[in-house]
């Protein structure tokens, strides 16, 4: 991915390895895939074991990963608060809501 870390010079000495992931919890790259975020604790959560509880199984190119739900999502983005949180909030409601309608019909 040749992720390097977003927000700094090139010539930010950065290495991301054991001790660094210590001392911060959060930290966000630019990558040739995109921007990645890695939280530790995302605002509006308990972590890990917080959003594990309401996580559930997707197939992402064949292979299953742990996802969010959308309503911790949803908390994460209100409690974060800035404008293009709150503008995908819609977005994301609307997708919820056309979850539960698909889950009925089944």
């Amino acid at each position: 991915m040749h992720a390097k870390l977003r927000g700094v010079g090139a010539d930010f000495p950065f290495r991301l390895d054991a001790r660094t992931r210590a001392a911060g919890d959060s930290f966000t790259f630019k990558s040739d895939v995109g921007d990645v975020d890695c939280l530790g604790t995302p605002t509006g959560t308990g972590g890990y074991n917080d959003l594990k509880a309401g996580a559930e199984q997707m197939d992402v190119d064949g292979l299953r990963v742990w996802v969010t739900s959308l309503v911790d999502l949803m908390d994460m983005k209100r409690a974060a608060g800035r404008t293009k949180d709150l503008l995908a909030l819609e977005n994301l409601g609307a997708l919820r809501d056309e979850r539960t309608r698909r889950r009925r019909r089944s």
